[in-house]
């Protein structure tokens, strides 16, 4: 956890990493997605003592820490964790030994894997007939293949067109907009119609948008537009667009990366600023997934 580093980061990386690696000849990329059981009913708090102070924290504050996480109910923890495999002429053996690894710490940790939940996707762009994959075995079980998987909230697909994530938008986005509509039926201000817009309808809508902007189609963000109209016939008021406001924020994401030295990206946007002008330049690619 880090100051201004949330959800949109995690998910942005993941697809940059996969597109940076399938542009090389004959390369695939698998991507396994962990599933924990009962993560807070199964730590052991006295183990993280230790390793708080063998990482220099101050003796005072691990002590506070292990008291905060014990006996106590925790209501907002963050589990997802992705293992990305990028394989090259199909030798995926340090995929398979990081993932081993991986199993053996969270034992080792009193971390229970759900090897049902964890599921596994294989991303490949190459036109040719797809080959075989031997699947990953976890606790003596093979992880199932998906061509689809919920990851913090995002849907990802094994083409990433984001086709699948906007569709749930739309979904969720509708179910919302019913409960606006009904407010409005009841008579509600439009001050409070316009709050309940703005904290429950578009943040369901444009969830997560400086991720899937750049890679929707005209389709999609059309789709989500329709949920937007209707909402601003509701409230009687003209409400910014997708491409709006997925525009104002993707800048001040790029914005807050290019500040932050620390920034899993800060090395790649810098790369592509120019050496004459304050422009970024357009990256280089081969494969037209890039946006």
């Amino acid at each position: 956890y880090r100051p201004g580093i949330g959800v949109d980061d995690a998910v942005i990386y993941l697809p940059h990493r996969v597109l940076t690696h399938l542009e090389s000849a004959g390369s695939t990329l698998r991507v396994i997605f962990f599933d924990f059981s009962s993560d807070f009913n199964t730590i052991q708090p006295a183990l993280l003592c230790g390793k708080l102070e063998r990482s220099g924290m101050d003796v005072h504050l691990a002590a506070w820490t292990i008291n905060y996480l014990t006996n106590r109910p925790q209501y907002k923890f963050s589990d997802d964790s992705a293992i990305v495999g990028c394989v090259c002429d199909g030798n995926e053996q340090e995929y398979r030994d990081v993932i081993k690894d991986f199993a053996d710490w969270c034992e080792c940790n009193h971390l229970h894997l759900n090897t049902s939940k964890t599921k596994e996707m294989v991303i490949d762009f190459q036109r040719r007939r797809t080959p075989h994959h031997t699947p990953v075995t976890i606790q003596g079980l093979d992880i199932e293949f998906v061509d689809s998987f919920k990851y913090l909230g995002v849907h990802l697909n094994n083409r990433l067109d984001w086709l699948d994530n906007t569709h749930a938008l739309y979904k969720k986005g509708q179910s919302r907009l019913h409960l606006l509509r009904r407010l409005g039926s009841f008579g509600v201000c439009r001050t409070l119609l316009r709050t309940f817009y703005d904290t429950v309808v578009v943040s369901a809508i444009l969830y997560a948008i400086v991720c899937w902007l750049g890679g929707s189609t005209q389709w999609n963000r059309k789709r989500l537009n329709k949920l937007v109209r209707r909402a601003s016939c509701v409230l009687g008021c003209p409400l910014d667009l997708v491409e709006e406001v997925g525009e104002r924020r993707m800048l001040a994401k790029l914005r807050f990366i290019m500040n932050n030295t620390s920034h899993l990206l800060y090395g790649t946007v810098e790369i592509l600023c120019s050496s004459f002008s304050s422009r970024l330049l357009h990256p280089q690619c081969r494969k037209e997934h890039h946006h």
